[in-house]
């Protein structure tokens, strides 16, 4: 099944939409893993900073830990290890995975410039004195203020890690006096990033969907705008109607163009057919004179020949002579009725009557083949009388001299909504597809038909056609058996 180009535009817009939107999500979510992950670093340095400058002698490992999870908002199956190494000869404070972290293995890194250290907490206030206090005044903060030492300086470094199987980070926090490491796995950021992008596109998704298809959607909407109108006006364009050119203001360049080559062979294609109808008339016309003196003159001549065999060869090209009289009558007619200039004088036809009369003639010139009739009474149309009766005898006589000998011809008309259907059916020889398909072609005659024992010249189906097109109608041939010939006439009623 062929796919229209609608479809295809709709397809490859979607397709492409998609790409994009997939790339844009794949670079999405590697530039957040790495921003998550840059914070995660931030945050652990700000935490081994932390953890450095706590006095060795109050830590407490177990409340170390738990602030740690707090902080850095980990689970108790998250991986996290801590190394507090505080110099002077004691002993290090770590957590209970910190022996197979290997420190000194890492490739450490400087981390970016730590901003200050968060200033101490305020100290309590100081009671107010009592009449009765023997302390001296400010015994626990001396003049100027709180004077206690700030914070030691140091440098962070970063270092990628392995924690319980999976990738993660280390910050390692060193002052003079002390060194802090801190390593937390990145598994537990993942999981959470991917909750969160899942909870996300459950929502995004169906929109971006939607989205994508209206858009693309829209999209080859518009393309095909210009096109379809270019369709339309290319549609409305007949035989009778080749001086029609197209407008192309308000088009694309593109359109512009194609407009353009369209007017061009619209321009060529009226000039030929001008050109060739011209011949036609032309030649009927000129044809028509000198036939018409040389019948009457061959008819002189015959009814003074001496002898009977002189008659009889002034009687065969008298017959010739009406021969291209009779062809030349149809080649103009046909002429006029490609350049739409087909002469109607219209009036009231009684097609039932006109149709009786037809076939009784036929019904005695046929002497071998039954001729039958099914007309329905009150069959009325506004028409050429001499026109439609040649239009009729035409198709009569075509299916007497090509029908099957034997064999035999019905013609059945009744009104239908809005005209009438007249049907021309007869018995033939088989007719191939090919031969079907070249059925109104002129000059085209049948197999059979090709020698001079059956008479005709292959222009009377092609006028049966014109003619019924002048009136508003048409005829075709209709879809049946190999051996039977069905033709259809519709007319207005």
């Amino acid at each position: 099944m062929a796919i229209s180009f609608r479809t295809r535009l709709f397809g490859m817009a979607t397709l492409i939409v998609a790409v994009v939107l997939t790339v844009v999500l794949v670079l999405g979510w590697q530039g957040l893993l790495r921003s998550e992950v840059e914070r995660l670093e931030n945050r652990l340095c700000m935490e081994a900073r932390r953890v450095a400058t706590q006095p060795h002698q109050a830590l407490d490992g177990d409340r170390l830990a738990a602030d740690l999870r707090l902080r850095l908002r980990l689970g108790e199956g998250d991986a996290l290890v801590w190394r507090l190494e505080p110099g002077a000869g004691l002993p290090p404070v770590q957590s209970s995975g910190a022996a197979s972290l290997d420190t000194e293995a890492l490739a450490w890194r400087p981390a970016r410039r730590l901003g200050p250290p968060p200033p101490p907490p305020p100290p309590p206030p100081r009671p107010p004195r009592r009449p009765d206090d023997d302390r001296p005044p400010d015994d626990d903060r001396p003049p100027g203020g709180d004077r206690r030492p700030p914070p030691p300086r140091g440098t962070c470094e970063l270092a990628t890690t392995a924690l319980q199987g999976g990738e993660g980070r280390a910050a390692r926090f060193t002052t003079p006096r002390t060194r802090a490491v801190l390593a937390q796995g990145l598994a537990p950021m993942k999981v959470e990033m991917q909750a969160d992008l899942q909870r996300a596109l459950q929502v995004l998704v169906p929109l971006a969907l939607a989205l994508t298809a209206l858009g693309a959607w829209l999209l080859a909407s518009l393309t095909m705008r210009p096109v379809n109108r270019l369709r339309t006006a290319m549609q409305g364009v007949t035989r009778l109607a080749l001086r029609q050119r197209l407008a192309s203001a308000g088009e694309d360049r593109e359109f512009q163009d194609l407009i353009a080559a369209y007017n061009t062979m619209l321009e060529r294609l009226d000039a030929s057919f001008q050109q060739a109808s011209r011949f036609s008339a032309d030649a009927a016309h000129e044809l028509k004179t000198p036939l018409t003196i040389l019948q009457g003159r061959l008819e002189l001549a015959l009814h003074q020949a001496p002898d009977s065999a002189q008659q009889t060869a002034l009687a065969d090209m008298l017959d010739e002579v009406g021969r291209l009289a009779a062809i030349t009558r149809k080649l103009l007619l046909l002429s006029q009725a490609d350049a739409g200039q087909l002469a109607l004088h219209r009036e009231n036809v009684d097609l039932a009557e006109l149709l009786e009369t037809l076939v009784a003639d036929a019904q005695m010139l046929a002497t071998d083949q039954r001729v039958s009739s099914t007309v329905q009474p009150g069959l009325h149309t506004l028409g050429d009388a001499l026109l439609l009766r040649q239009l009729f005898n035409n198709l009569l006589s075509n299916a007497l001299r090509y029908g099957r000998p034997g064999g035999w011809i019905t013609v059945s008309a009744q009104q239908q909504a809005g005209g009438i259907a007249v049907v021309f059916a007869n018995a033939t020889a088989p007719l191939g597809a090919a031969q079907r398909a070249r059925f109104f072609d002129r000059f085209h005659r049948g197999d059979s038909a090709h020698n001079r024992a059956v008479d005709g010249h292959g222009l009377g189906l092609s006028l049966s056609r014109e003619i019924a097109r002048a009136h508003g109608g048409d005829l075709a041939l209709q879809v049946s058996a190999d051996d039977e010939v069905r033709l259809h006439l519709w007319l207005p009623a």
